[in-house]
């Protein structure tokens, strides 16, 4: 079977579904499949026509606005002419590419990641909701024989705001994206690295945007404090990542404002291998999301034993297991006391939940199924 896959960015772009891609087009090539992709360039090493592990990838030079390439017709056009079946993802790409698919009658898969719907009014200003809402609409409602969600939250949330009567199937992203064990650096020592002596750790890592529910755990800190609760034995670990920039400067005037830098210590991002090695460092690990289309952040750190606090927003439910414990989305109150319960050590602070594991053969076997079906449909 010759697959095309047209994407916004490839390897060594990062991200989640750069790397599902990347782990899906290695995975179809070992198969016996031939896999074309096509993407943005990334920088001056990938550009162009190249071979990269394997895989047959066409880097082209793309106009983007707020981060979304635009595809130029001249550069995917012969690869969907070329193939059996086409794959892409949302956003910018999926209208062009359900167009061309339209006219070479070919078989055609969308990946959806995440849809928000009214969610967007969640986080941004009603004119910038509007406007996001109005294109995830129209992209994700291009025609596709198939929609691929990549959980059942993400399909529950594109039936809802896309339309019931589509094909929308769940294939799980693989728990085991990236193939090689993870490392870990046993020299980072996460106490060093925040400055914390004995105290317990909670620890956040990721974007300081409004959808990583930054705000919602800030204020649920505040309201520990308006409590009485004894935080003296208690530190809030931050890994920020510098973008988006406004919003992290926000949240770092609000700490300051509301007087929390004695009990918070913000530092930036780290490498994965340092990264891995904090996670396991860290005493319990807070995933305060508005919204998440998978939740690899919870996953790893379920992944790593440490134990969890999480929102129940998005597919962080259905990824959550071991010693955790959920609180409802956006309410700081819930949060506020899930905190209380572990810095008091209550018994009931944690839950046990089952191993839940996402292995890559179910991630390709199911992918492979649907292009199967819809080739011999087609």
């Amino acid at each position: 079977m010759k697959i095309a896959m047209i994407l916004p960015h490839f390897y060594p772009y990062v991200g989640g579904a750069e790397t599902m891609f990347y782990e899906l087009a290695k995975g179809m090539i070992e198969r016996g499949h031939e896999v074309h992709v096509v993407a943005e360039k990334v920088d001056d090493e990938h550009n162009g026509a190249m071979n990269v592990d394997g895989i047959d990838v066409w880097y082209c030079k793309w106009k983007s606005a707020f981060g979304h390439p635009f595809p130029k017709k001249k550069d995917i056009e012969p690869q969907i002419e070329w193939c059996d079946v086409v794959h892409t993802s949302i956003f910018t790409t999926s209208p062009i590419v359900s167009k061309l698919a339209k006219k070479y009658n070919k078989p055609a898969m969308l990946t959806v990641f995440e849809v928000r719907g009214n969610k967007w009014f969640w986080s941004d200003a009603v004119h910038r909701a509007v406007l996001y809402d109005v294109v995830e609409q129209y992209c994700c409602r291009q025609k596709f024989d198939v929609y691929h969600a990549i959980s059942d939250a993400t399909k529950n949330d594109y039936q809802k705001y896309c339309g019931k009567k589509k094909d929308v199937r769940r294939v799980y992203l693989a728990n085991e994206m990236g193939r090689e064990e993870q490392p870990v650096n046993k020299d980072f020592n996460i106490r060093e690295y925040f400055k914390v002596k004995d105290q317990f750790i909670f620890l956040f890592y990721g974007r300081p945007g409004k959808t990583k529910g930054v705000y919602v755990y800030e204020k649920a800190i505040c309201l520990l404090v308006k409590r009485g609760v004894d935080l003296s034995n208690v530190r809030f670990c931050f890994l920020l990542g510098k973008e988006p920039v406004k919003p992290r400067r926000q949240f770092l005037e609000r700490m300051r404002n509301d007087h929390l830098r004695g009990q918070v210590r913000v530092r930036p991002s780290l490498s994965r291998e340092d990264l891995a090695a904090c996670i396991r460092q860290a005493d319990c690990v807070v995933v305060p999301s508005l919204t998440e289309g998978f939740g690899f952040s919870a996953l790893e750190t379920c992944q790593s034993g440490t134990p969890l606090i999480y929102s129940d927003g998005g597919s962080l439910p259905e990824v959550a297991y071991g010693k955790c414990r959920s609180f409802k989305n956006r309410n700081a109150a819930d949060l506020a006391d899930k905190l209380q319960a572990v810095i008091e050590g209550r018994e009931d602070a944690f839950e046990e939940v089952p191993e839940k594991t996402f292995p890559m053969e179910d991630m390709l076997g199911g992918i492979e199924d649907i292009y199967n079906e819809m080739v011999t449909r087609c």
